[in-house]
């Protein structure tokens, strides 16, 4: 059974409001204790409750929490500065990484483009070169010459394993 939508808005009834408050900040305690320790990262959490004169809950402790949120508002602006990206260097990040992985698809297909040619040639559905591109014919040669000098390779070192 689906679970019904909450809305958000003020809880009127008083016990309601005060146990469901309970119970959320103790979600976010523990959230904030997970987070901590799978991470491996300094956090707190302090939760007031505005109509009540008790003591804040925090995690991990008050005095720890307090330590924690002034080492954060000590950090330098330069230090700050270093790991923050402005709208336009995420932007050319972003570019720059769409771009390496254009190439690398580019590579990719050509790739598989001669393969198919040669494929092609072998099964003899294909029976010269003059239609390509002399850049893909290019290709071609040197990709034929690297699995010729594979193959005499592997020739040499057939025969020397024969021979010993």
């Amino acid at each position: 059974m689906p679970l019904r939508k909450v809305t958000i808005e003020p809880i009127t009834n008083q016990v309601a409001r005060r146990s469901t408050h309970e119970r959320r900040t103790a979600g976010l305690l523990k959230k904030v204790q997970e987070v901590s320790i799978l991470c491996n990262v300094r956090a707190c959490i302090v939760v007031y409750n505005i109509g009540d004169d008790t003591e804040p809950k925090a995690w991990p402790s008050l005095p720890e929490a307090t330590n924690i949120l002034e080492d954060a508002m000590d950090i330098t602006e330069s230090s700050i500065g270093k790991r923050m990206l402005d709208t336009e260097s995420l932007l050319r990040l972003n570019i720059t990484e769409a771009e390496k992985k254009l190439r690398n698809k580019r590579a990719e297909n050509c790739q598989l483009e001669i393969n198919m040619i040669m494929n092609d040639v072998i099964s003899g559905r294909r029976k010269n070169l003059d239609d390509l591109d002399p850049q893909l014919i290019g290709d071609i040669q040197m990709v034929l010459a690297m699995r010729h000098l594979a193959i005499r390779n592997r020739i040499n070192v057939l025969r020397s394993k024969t021979a010993s």
